[in-house]
């Protein structure tokens, strides 16, 4: 818990630095974004993501309870890291024949698969929500334009 902290607070300030170095180079639109744009909005990201895990474990050491479970190092489970592998290289490739939705799609429902927690009905929906979300962002408002599908469809 204590590590979760203050890792969770040295990112949280690396974060803010990244994020006002970035702002420093020009944000610009999000049709023409400038140089600072993708750094800014990752170092945002960064931000949300260490302080939430800085808050949680500040939270629980004054609580003062630390779950057994936390206490123990988790064990590395390579099939899953190289399954994770299988499916990003398969993403590249089924991207060139199927486009981006549907790859993007299939990907994501794999990658959700490898949690044994997440049922089949939640992967369907976070691979759909997922791939929705990737092409609003990416096609539809940075009109980014991504290779041409052998599969027109």
């Amino acid at each position: 818990m204590l590590a979760d902290a203050i890792s969770g607070l040295l990112l949280t300030v690396l974060g803010l630095y990244a994020a006002v170095k970035g702002q420093t180079y020009g944000l610009s639109t999000l049709s023409q974004p400038g140089a600072g744009f993708f750094p800014f909005w990752a170092a945002v990201l960064m931000v949300s993501c260490s302080a939430a895990i800085a808050v949680r474990a500040l939270v629980k050491l004054r609580a003062g309870r630390a779950d057994v479970e936390e206490r123990k190092p988790a064990a590395t489970s390579w099939r899953k890291v190289w399954m994770c592998v299988a499916a990003l290289l398969g993403y590249t490739t089924l991207l060139v024949w199927f486009g981006f939705g549907i790859s993007t799609f299939a990907a994501m429902v794999a990658l959700c698969r490898l949690d044994p927690r997440t049922t089949w009905r939640e992967s369907i929906v976070i691979g759909a929500l997922g791939a929705a979300g990737f092409w609003l962002v990416f096609s539809y408002a940075l009109n980014v334009s991504f290779p041409q599908q052998v599969i027109g469809f």
